[in-house]
């Protein structure tokens, strides 16, 4: 693959992964549960930490 395919598909996946968070974290606000909140919670920090893993992949490129 080339480095434009792979930083391309880095990238939809990036933002896919911001959508997500965001949409977790509204779905956070509705949420009174508190297995819920800490499941969303997990989650959240899962897809924060795979979204910076691409970030610093994508900076040393």
């Amino acid at each position: 693959m080339s480095n434009d395919i792979l930083s391309s598909v880095s990238g939809n996946k990036m933002a896919q992964l911001r959508q997500e968070v965001k949409d977790l974290r509204e779905l956070l606000k509705k949420t009174d549960d508190p297995d819920k909140i800490a499941a969303i919670k997990k989650e959240i920090m899962e897809k924060e930490t795979h979204y910076n893993i691409l970030a610093d992949r994508a900076r040393l490129q």
